[in-house]
């Protein structure tokens, strides 16, 4: 059975709501305009509804599992993508859903734009082939304000809890395996009674929690995300280790599994780290830093090893290592240049390209003529006007190493190493059993 692109509960909501249940129009005219879009999308009858079991609920615990964290940026949608990857592999029908989703891109499917969870979209995009609709994969995606319309009681949490029962079991229907992401911790969600323990008691899911490498402190957070979930019922299947120091990984999988045999919990993988993996392109700093492109575009996905901030024309290294990001102000045209030239002896007299890039702030205008030599020698700069940034470059250093690498649909080769890296270190089958 094959679900169309469409928002399937605007279409199921018109046709079964009764003028009776409908808001009357005079609290339509107070509401905000936010407010009278997503209470189309999301209110329903006062009825509480009463948790359902799904038919045959041990077929659904043997057909799908929620992939949660113990925190941000600890590997949730990096272990997702290696567990998906190995599933289409195997032939298996897959789909994938996002159920509570907090950053959202727009989306065109058969006409229509549709607001779904960024993961989401970076899924469909990899792999079209992956079953059900946007819809369905990205069921409740929240837009700004919505926790206040929540607490506000502009929408109804059993409302949003009906819409991810309802995607979710047309999903098991249709696939082999669906592979459910959480959203954060386990606790996220929970100020509108929808966090990610509650969402996988409500489907009937086990759970399986990606940890940072580490021993003490990481299993410190694992205990208190393992206790939300005890208190709503929803069983550990599991435990993946991600971002652990090659040199420590047979140390702390010897003693993290240890640990867990004390709560009769499975380690279910130890992930190393990759160097080169985390690293982050020009095109994370154009949305980080507001920045636009005047050279190479067309390298938006090049990555760095190494970041140096020049103040002074003495700061740029005689001879510049590849991979390297340079930041600077924009009336440092002198160092610039030093820097084309460079890596033009390099180019010319070595066959080495550098894959450098050039980071410029400030109120002066980059010449033409640079940006001429950028582009010759295949360099991509970004410029950060001041406007967006006025700080100094030792603010827009700290920022630009402070943050962290997310997945980009575009970047298939770097989503691509990534699924083999996390291939290779998980027990997919002890996942899925």
């Amino acid at each position: 059975k094959q679900h169309r692109c469409i928002d399937a509960f605007s279409v199921w909501l018109m046709s079964s709501m009764k003028p009776s249940q409908a808001f009357s129009s005079s609290l339509m005219r107070r509401s905000s305009s936010l407010a009278r879009s997503v209470s189309t999308l999301f209110l329903r009858s006062s009825s509480v509804l009463p948790r359902r079991s799904f038919s045959g609920s041990s077929d659904v615990k043997r057909k799908a599992v929620m992939v949660a964290a113990t925190g941000q940026h600890h590997g949730k949608t990096t272990v997702t993508l290696g567990m998906v990857h190995k599933l289409l592999e195997r032939g298996k029908k897959v789909s994938y859903q996002k159920p509570v989703g907090q950053q959202t891109v727009p989306v065109i499917c058969q006409g229509k734009e549709l607001q779904v969870d960024r993961d989401v979209d970076i899924f469909k995009h990899v792999w079209p082939q992956l079953v059900g609709s946007y819809s369905d994969a990205s069921p409740v995606a929240f837009p700004p304000g919505f926790t206040r319309m929540v607490l506000d009681g502009k929408v109804q949490t059993r409302d949003l809890v009906q819409r991810c029962r309802e995607s979710f079991a047309r999903l098991v229907e249709a696939s082999d395996y669906v592979v459910v992401e959480g959203t954060g911790h386990i606790g996220v969600g929970s100020i509108i009674d929808l966090n990610n323990a509650q969402v996988a008691a409500e489907l009937q899911l086990d759970v399986v929690i990606v940890a940072p490498g580490g021993l003490g402190v990481s299993f410190d957070v694992l205990a208190a995300n393992h206790a939300l979930l005890k208190e709503h019922g929803v069983r550990l299947k599991g435990v993946v280790l991600n971002k652990v120091e090659e040199k420590k990984k047979e140390m702390i999988e010897h003693y993290y599994r240890k640990a867990l045999q004390r709560i009769d919990v499975p380690l279910l993988g130890v992930i190393p780290s990759d160097a080169d993996l985390p690293l982050l392109s020009m095109k994370s700093f154009t949305r980080l830093l507001n920045a636009q492109f005047l050279s190479c575009q067309d390298k938006e996905l090049r990555f760095f090893r190494r970041t140096r901030l020049i103040v002074n024309p003495g700061d740029l290294p005689l001879q510049i290592p590849a991979n390297s990001l340079f930041i600077l102000h924009s009336s440092r045209a002198d160092s610039l240049q030093a820097l084309i030239h460079q890596h033009k002896i390099a180019r010319e007299g070595e066959g080495k390209d550098l894959a450098c890039g050039v980071i410029v702030f400030g109120p002066e205008r980059v010449s033409d003529a640079d940006i001429a030599g950028l582009e010759q020698e295949g360099i991509p700069m970004l410029y950060v006007s001041k406007k967006d940034f006025d700080g100094t470059g030792f603010t827009l250093l700290e920022k630009v190493m402070g943050h962290t690498h997310k997945h980009h649909k575009a970047d298939i080769e770097r989503i691509v190493r990534t699924c083999q890296h996390v291939g290779q270190h998980i027990d997919l089958d002890a996942i899925i059993a």
